[in-house]
C-alpha cells in the first residue's frame, strides 16, 4: 500500500452540515476496517465515510477512477447499522445500491469486527480487479470509449455510441493494474 489511507471521514461542516456523530459501535467497526485495509496490497483508490442522506447508516464507500479521464468509473458502498451491513455497487447519487448478486450486493449480520472483516474482503476484492479503457475511433474524430473490469469484460461506464456491428476495439489500456 502507498502512503494514502484508507476510509477518511468526510467533513460535512464543508457543506454547512453537522459534524457527525458517530456510535461506540459505528466507531469499532471503522477501526476494524481500517486495520484490514493498512494490510492491503491494492492500487490507491478514493475512499470516504460519512452517512447518507437520510442519516440511516454508517455510510463507507470507495470509487474507481480513470484519472486520465477525470471519470468516476463506479462506486461501491457498505451501510453499516451496528448489526448487520448492506453493501454493493452504487446506483445513484444517494449511494442506493443495486440490490443483485451480480453487481456484488450482500447483506450480513454480526458483531462489527465480524462485519469489518467482511466488508473489507470485498472491498479489497473489488480494488483487486484490473480495469482497462477500451477505444474505437471512427473516421469523423468522434469516438466511442467503454471502461471494464479486465478480468471479467463487465463494463463499468461508456462514453459514445459503441459499435454493434463487433468490430474490434483499436485500443485496450490499463486504467488500473
Amino acid at each position: 500500500m502507498n502512503g494514502n489511507s484508507w476510509f477518511e471521514v468526510e467533513d460535512p461542516e464543508e457543506y454547512d452540515e453537522e459534524p457527525w456523530a458517530f456510535g461506540v459501535g459505528e466507531l469499532a467497526f471503522l477501526a476494524a476496517l481500517r486495520a484490514r485495509a493498512s494490510d492491503w496490497r491494492v492500487p490507491w483508490a478514493s475512499s470516504q465515510v460519512g452517512r447518507p442522506e437520510d442519516e440511516s447508516s454508517l455510510l463507507v464507500h470507495i470509487s474507481l477512477v480513470d484519472e486520465a479521464r477525470r471519470l468516476v468509473l463506479g462506486e461501491w458502498a457498505v451501510h453499516f447499522y451496528g448489526t448487520h451491513v448492506r453493501a454493493g455497487k452504487v446506483r445513484d447519487q444517494l449511494f442506493d445500491l443495486h440490490e443483485s448478486p451480480e453487481h456484488g450486493f450482500f447483506r450480513a449480520s454480526g458483531t462489527a469486527e465480524e462485519l469489518a472483516e467482511r466488508c473489507a474482503r470485498w472491498f479489497e476484492s473489488v480494488l483487486s480487479r484490473p480495469v482497462v479503457r477500451v477505444e474505437w475511433p471512427f473516421r469523423d474524430g468522434r469516438h466511442a470509449t467503454h471502461w471494464e473490469f479486465a478480468d471479467t469484460g463487465e463494463v463499468l461506464a461508456t462514453r459514445g455510441q459503441i459499435p454493434v456491428d463487433g468490430s474490434s476495439p483499436t485500443h485496450r489500456l490499463p486504467v488500473r493494474p
